[in-house]
């Protein structure tokens, strides 16, 4: 538990917990039907429902969330959208250097279509344009950081600056 904030790991997010819950909404009356119906109103199940209404605007679809959008692990994250990738060496290791350069390239990619729908959407989700800052407060941690940022380059990062 965060003491100074009340949160609990696996809980409420220290965001939700500055910022208040939503307002719960009125359960289902009854029985609904759907075209689509989405389990889950995370990232997933709310990039789905955007995409499918894009491609097929008359669909009628559903998300159904047992708490509220954004509750469980979508929610816990902060909010951040990082285009890092878990095991992207591994990944080179597998399928290739040039596959993993072009899953970073995705991945870069996924983050700058967030914040476009975002903006063209209006949603105000405090979101910023910009990366991370990394520090390193020891010349070991400053020769770790520095092999880090050339690795970055190797597959193909060039908004980074040291």
């Amino acid at each position: 538990m965060n003491s100074s904030t009340g949160t609990v790991n696996g809980g409420i997010s220290f965001w939700f917990a500055q910022e208040g819950l939503p307002e719960p909404r009125e359960p289902l009356p009854g029985d609904r039907t759907a075209d689509v119906c989405i389990v889950g109103g995370g990232y997933t199940g709310l990039w789905t429902a955007y995409y499918l209404k894009k491609a097929v605007p008359f669909l009628d679809i559903v998300v159904l969330e047992a708490r509220f959008c954004g509750y469980g692990a979508s929610g816990r994250n902060g909010g951040w959208l990082y285009n890092g990738i878990a095991g992207r060496d591994r990944y080179a290791k597998l399928h290739g250097h040039d596959a993993a350069v072009r899953l970073q390239q995705a991945m870069n990619a996924t983050v700058t279509e967030v914040l476009d729908v975002l903006d063209a959407e209006k949603i105000e989700a405090d979101q910023h344009r910009g990366g991370v800052l990394e520090v390193a407060l020891s010349p070991a941690q400053l020769a770790r950081l520095k092999e880090f940022h050339a690795v970055e380059h190797a597959f193909g990062e060039t908004d980074r600056e040291i």
